[in-house]
């Protein structure tokens, strides 16, 4: 256990934005594999949300509903109503030209009728008795008739010629536990109206595949055998509700005795286009679609078809059932105008008979989710969701977290919130476009999770990994940059790369002359004491400036400038500097030699060029450091200010890049050890117009020898050396020089002699 929480601790210390980026995408699939009840709800309630933002659909109807309401129960009595009245409701229906006439209704039993029941048993002892009047018989034979309002109703189909009939299908066990139920028989009723053709798909091993994810139907409720019959064909009217309750699809196909049936829906649709050979197509997964009429119905594997509801209650014609019998409030002329070459569905609305719906526009008759499923097909609006987009929905998931990563990379806080809204409203507006342009329905919620995850969790490791940063950066920097440097890092950490990183710096070296001399005649404790007060003045210095102190290696110091934060002038801000150190080393000498104590002095190199810069060292132990050839002339020209006397020594390249902000006089063009190329090298001595006005004279005379000495000229370069030793008796560099010219007039160096000095030692 222990070890694999240090495997774990590992891992996340090796996160960066987007590996937590692409962590966040993985979590948004598990979600989505994981089908959480309180994650689907959601996901449904955001997806209701397309219908109340798009708001209802104005279009003709072809659809008419002919209500079992409140009104028509006034009028004819509480429901159910005797069969009569239905028989009357179909025969008036198919007067005025209906096209179809679907019953959201089932009548599983006979209507029991006493008055039946006595004219049957009055026939039968009138047949026993002999001699019966048989004008009597014939009556009651007439009333029984009249009676018999099942085959009455039955003969109104048969008239009609285009009814649907409805029944219902019992799918969980628990419906029908009370239930005496005889599936064969009730199978044997409804057959006729199971699918006419369909298509199944073949595996790799070249056998046909039937083992769907259909919804099973355990038993069915059908109407009696004499309507079923009689009626055009039947439909179930069973539904398959959402986990909330809502019904968003319609349920197309069940299987009933290894035999597939179609809704109540389907099959009006089926009468409407004449269709005898309505096809389901199945692919592996399960249902595709249903081929009908002149259209593709898609669905998804179940046989479930999206709803594309035209709004709420209300939306489609609905004429009181009262009213389209004789006697009614609407006029015949105007019925006829209603009915005519419509689809005409029968169910209830009244809100005691508990035929409700839940819907994306609140509640509606049961009715009203039949109606729109046939509107939705006849207008080609139906909701499009195959089983391709699934890979829409992954794809998705993947390039919004691909884009978050990359946009979140670049941009700070603000701008990647105001990213991320974007994106959201973007996604919810292009999956609008498809849902009203299209009919076709993309998933809201995970492509909206994926967003608030992988934003969220960037910008939390962004604030956990910045915590760290800073801490890392205070402890690591503390000892050897300034305070706002520092500061600056905080704000910015991405100014110091961890690693190893090519830039363009000033390195800067010194080390105080005659050390080892100085530490013999010091006990050790005062030798720290001086040490440690030389160290402290001298970094000081270098952090004012905004340096970076490297490394102290006994009395020496090795800074550079121009990172971790960058630095334009960063050679500018090296020899500035170094003229300060020197001054503050000169007010130092001054107190020691006051205390008795031995003088320090210091020699300085400084170089200008590329080197790499950054953390290097081991896993465990790693030092904020620069490397490279610059590094090393730098450290050289160090020492080689012992040959020229001069105490701070800086690079031709250094010069170039501060030369309109500081003195100098060129000392020499020198090769020093491990260097082939020779480099100009040059002393520096002041800031820009504060050189000593004798010291300017000094430099005259030596600037003038020294042009002489490059023409061989030596009796005239002794000359002027001369000169500015008689100003400044112990001007190091002349002296140097004059020395050169009186050993080159006893030995001329060679045609081949370019002036360059070439170093012996470090």
């Amino acid at each position: 256990m222990k070890n694999f929480f240090k495997k774990i601790f590992k891992y996340i210390a090796k996160l960066n934005e987007t590996r937590v980026g692409f962590i966040m995408m993985v979590l948004v699939f598990m979600v989505y594999f994981a089908n959480f009840s309180f994650i689907e709800t959601l996901s449904l309630k955001l997806y209701d949300l397309n219908f109340i933002l798009r708001g209802p659909i104005e279009t003709e109807k072809d659809v008419v509903i002919v209500a079992i309401d409140q009104k028509s129960q006034e009028k004819l009595g509480r429901y159910p109503w005797t069969r009569i009245v239905i028989a009357n409701l179909i025969d008036r229906l198919s007067g005025f030209g209906a096209r179809v006439i679907g019953l959201d209704i089932v009548y599983s039993y006979p209507e029991k009728r006493p008055d039946l029941e006595l004219a049957n048993k009055l026939i039968i002892r009138l047949k026993e008795r002999p001699g019966s009047d048989p004008d009597l018989l014939n009556e009651l034979q007439e009333a029984a008739r009249n009676a018999d309002v099942d085959t009455r109703l039955a003969e109104s189909f048969k008239r009609a010629g285009n009814v649907v009939g409805g029944y219902f299908f019992f799918t969980r066990p628990e419906e029908i536990e009370d239930l005496k139920l005889d599936s064969k028989a009730d199978y044997r009723i409804i057959r006729r109206s199971k699918f006419p053709s369909y298509k199944l798909p073949k595996g790799e091993d070249g056998k046909v595949i039937r083992d769907f994810k259909l919804i099973q139907a355990v038993g069915a409720k059908p109407n009696i055998k004499i309507l079923t019959k009689a009626a055009k064909t039947t439909g179930y009217f069973t539904i398959n509700p959402d986990s909330d309750g809502a019904v968003r699809k319609i349920l197309n196909i069940i299987e009933f005795n290894k035999k597939y049936f179609p809704s109540l829906a389907f099959q009006t649709l089926r009468t409407y286009y004449e269709d005898r050979k309505a096809k389901v197509i199945f692919e592996e997964y399960g249902v595709k679609g249903f081929e009908l009429g002149p259209h593709f119905i898609p669905s998804d594997e179940h046989g479930q078809t999206y709803i594309n509801y035209y709004g709420g209650e209300g939306q489609f014609p609905v004429i009181p059932v009262s009213d389209v019998l004789k006697g009614g409030d609407i006029p015949d002329e105007e019925l006829s105008r209603l009915i005519k070459d419509k689809i005409v569905l029968v169910g209830a609305t009244a809100t005691g008979i508990y035929d409700r719906r839940i819907t994306p526009f609140g509640v509606v008759p049961g009715v009203d989710t039949h109606a729109s499923f046939i509107q939705n097909v006849l207008d080609e609006r139906v909701l499009k969701k195959s089983g391709w987009f699934f890979i829409f929905d992954a794809l998705s998931i993947f390039i919004i977290t691909f884009i978050l990563i990359l946009i979140l990379k670049r941009v700070g806080a603000l701008y990647g919130s105001l990213s991320a809204v974007l994106l959201v409203f973007s996604y919810f507006y292009v999956q609008r476009y498809f849902f009203i342009q299209q009919n076709t329905i993309l998933d809201i919620f995970y492509p909206l999770l994926t967003i608030v995850l992988v934003y969220g969790g960037i910008v939390l490791y962004r604030y956990s990994s910045e915590t760290r940063e800073k801490k890392f950066i205070r402890g690591a920097f503390a000892q050897y940059l300034s305070p706002a440097v520092i500061q600056n890092l905080v704000k910015d950490p991405s100014k110091l790369t961890l690693g190893g990183e090519r830039k363009n710096l000033t390195a800067f070296f010194s080390d105080v002359a005659g050390f080892s001399t100085i530490s013999e005649k010091l006990s050790p404790e005062d030798l720290v004491q001086l040490l440690n007060d030389y160290l402290t003045a001298m970094t000081e210095i270098i952090l004012e400036h905004g340096g970076t102190v490297d490394k102290y290696e006994g009395d020496a110091i090795i800074a550079f400038f121009g990172a971790p934060v960058e630095q334009s002038d960063h050679a500018k801000r090296t020899c500035l500097a170094a003229i300060d150190m020197q001054k503050k080393l000169a007010d130092m000498r001054k107190e020691l030699l006051e205390q008795g104590k031995a003088e320090l002095k210091a020699r300085i190199g400084i170089n200008s060029g590329p080197m790499v810069v950054g953390n290097m060292g081991s896993k465990t132990r790693m030092d904020y450091t620069i490397m490279g050839d610059s590094v090393n002339l730098a450290s050289r020209l160090e020492g080689a200010n012992k040959a020229y006397g001069s105490e701070t020594m800086i690079s031709e390249m250094t010069y170039e890049l501060c030369k309109e902000d500081v003195e100098v006089r060129e000392l020499d063009t020198i090769q020093v050890v491990g260097k082939k190329e020779a480099v100009k090298v040059y002393e520096l001595l002041s800031r820009k117009g504060e050189l000593d006005p004798d010291k300017e004279k000094v430099i005259d005379f030596y600037q003038k020898g020294l042009a002489c000495y490059k023409e061989r000229k030596w009796d005239e370069a002794i000359k002027f050396f001369g000169n500015a030793l008689d100003i400044q008796v112990n001007d190091a560099p002349s002296m140097t020089y004059m020395e050169r010219c009186v050993e080159y007039q006893q030995n001329p160096p060679d045609e081949s002699w370019s002036g360059v000095h070439v170093l012996e030692s470090k």
